[in-house]
């Protein structure tokens, strides 16, 4: 298992968030944790989590982070083994596709 920490403006957020992101590269499993997302909900798993090689690159989607519910996270690791990625929100109500780059820090393996 590792931990990623970092700051990020998800699509839709009215600000930065910070952002815990655990994975269990083994099992493939991913689960986002953001203590300032409203509502009272702080923690979303991965779906449809998809893994490249060993531990480089990992795809998945969350659902039900406000206010634009979906997002689609894809993440690659840089050479100092933290992970570098980008963030896709589904279109807005104006059609418009959401996007945030995002780099997360490694805290534990």
């Amino acid at each position: 298992m590792e931990t990623f920490r970092g700051k990020a403006h998800l699509p839709g957020a009215d600000r930065e968030w910070n952002v815990q992101l655990e994975i269990d590269w083994d099992k493939k499993e991913a689960d986002v944790h953001i203590d300032e997302a409203p509502d009272g909900i702080t923690d979303w798993p991965g779906l449809a989590v998809q893994t490249f090689g060993p531990r480089d690159e990992i795809v998945f989607r969350t659902k039900g982070i406000p206010p634009l519910f979906t997002h689609w996270w894809h993440f690659a690791r840089s050479g100092r083994g933290d992970l570098w990625g980008i963030i896709l929100g589904l279109p807005d109500v104006e059609g418009r596709w959401r996007i945030c780059m995002i780099a997360l820090d490694r805290i534990e393996q």
